[in-house]
Parts: structure tokens; sequence; C-alpha cells
């Protein structure tokens, strides 16, 4: 993929901060509110120069040093870009075909911005489960203009961590993201994603699993993958969709007659 920015370290007054100039037509001032939504950004401003040309401003907060910054604006801007690329437009159709593409759209983007924060390490050694479901959802909110995703959204008796819906308010998404804790904390997120927040009419789900601790990616895999098709309301396991993704159908709780999806998505930061 081509560099469609570079950043630069500047200093003034002792005080260290970044220059970032975008290449091509991009928006600077979209990119500057995507960039004022991270952790370690304090403000970020469209600077325009002299000769005409944009470029931003970026001030890091103070609990951030300024390599944090930068390594925190390249992962966003590589996943702006690459999510740009991308396109996933979901093609508008009958409801359940909507949310039967959608739903896979959602969940191959999840991937390429998770496999992404794979890459950085030290970056989201600084990540608990709240800033996890924060890094998704930038990407997620603008990947499309019939759609629109939030983060700790009331649904049915809780706030669910992710929630993607079109504009006419109907759930195509419901997902929890939970760092691996073990078997029976895997369970009971399912559980509390089941009972709390799956309403009727609710289809796709997502349990996203973020491994920091178990040096043995493969067993966390096989422990998880395991425990869910042990779940008393899992009819099916589908097994692996796609890199470390896997797809199963559950019964919903409230209506034997109604299924649900549920993908079950792990990443790796060992």
């Amino acid at each position: 993929m081509p560099k469609n920015f570079e950043l630069e370290r500047r200093e003034t007054f002792d005080e260290p901060y970044l220059k970032v100039f975008l290449k091509g037509s991009a928006d600077h001032k979209t990119i500057a509110q995507l960039l004022e939504t991270l952790h370690s950004v304090k403000r970020a401003n469209v600077t325009e120069q002299k000769n005409g040309k944009k470029d931003l401003t970026i001030y890091p907060e103070k609990a951030y040093g300024i390599e944090e910054v930068e390594q925190e604006i390249t992962l966003t801007l590589n996943n702006f870009f690459e999510g740009s690329l991308l396109d996933p437009t979901f093609v508008k159709d009958t409801i359940s075909s909507i949310s039967e593409r959608a739903y896979f759209q959602i969940i191959d983007y999840i991937l390429v911005l998770g496999k992404n924060l794979e890459a950085f390490k030290a970056l989201n050694e600084r990540f608990d489960e709240e800033r996890y479901r924060d890094y998704f959802i930038p990407f997620l909110n603008s990947v499309s203009a019939q759609y629109s995703a939030k983060g700790e959204v009331f649904n049915k008796k809780g706030k669910t961590d992710i929630l993607v819906f079109d504009n006419n308010g109907n759930n195509i998404f419901i997902a929890e993201c939970k760092l691996w804790k073990g078997e029976a904390y895997l369970l009971s997120a399912v559980q509390q994603l089941l009972e709390n927040y799956v309403n009727w009419r609710d289809e796709k789900t997502a349990i996203i699993i973020f491994n920091r601790d178990v040096q043995n990616f493969s067993n966390v895999i096989d422990v998880a993958t395991k425990a869910i098709s042990s779940h008393p309301l899992c009819i099916k396991s589908f097994g692996l969709r796609k890199d470390t993704s896997y797809s199963y159908l559950f019964r919903n709780q409230m209506d034997v007659a109604r299924t649900i999806k549920l993908e079950l998505v792990l990443f790796n930061f060992t």
C-alpha cells in the first residue's frame, strides 16, 4: 500500500509535538477530528502554510511520550487509509441481505484493524477492555453513510461494547470485547451478551478476545473454540471462517425458534 502520510517530530519550549503531512486530496479536518479521539492526543490542529498547503499539528497528552503518540497516530492513519481502500460499502437491498452482508464485512474489517494493532505491542500494553473497544469504534463509524457504530450503547438490559445499526435504527451487529482470562471468563462473556444485550430481533453478534498473557496462542484458540461449542445454547460450530475468526449458530434463549449468529474473533499481543 502506498504511503499516504509522513510524520515529523518537532519541539517548542522543550515541549515535543508532531507534524503530519498528508498526501493526495485527504480531508485534513476529518483526519484531525479522528486523531483527537485518541487517548494520547490532546489536540490536533489543521495548519495552513503561507504557500497555501495544509498539514496537521499534533499536541500529545501529558501522560504520553512522543514515541507513543507517534505509534498511535501511525497505526490510526494506516487503518484510516487502508479502510478507505477497502471501501466496504454496504449495498442497500432487503434488510435480511443488508444484515448478512454487512455482518461479515464488519467482522472482516475488525480483523484488519486487530491484525494491524498486533504489530504495535508496546502501544497496546496500555489498553484495557474499554480502550480496545474505543480503538475499533471510529473506523467502524466511518465505514458507510448508511450505518453508524457506537460504544457502550444501551440495548435490552445493559450497555454493549460495540453496536452497529442502520439509518432506520435496525441493529446490524452487537459485540463484546474481552481480555483472555480463561474459559470461564469467556463463557461468562457469552452469557452476558445473550442475556443482557440481545433482543428478540437481534441475530448478528461477536465476542472479540484479546490475548496478552498466554504465550501459547494456539492453545488459547483451542480452549476458546471448544468452550463456545460446549455452550448449552450453541446449535452448531462452523469452524474457522477466516484468519482467527470462528463461526457459530446459537438459539435465542427467549425464543427457541429464533437463532443468533456468533463470531468468535481472537487477537494475540504476546
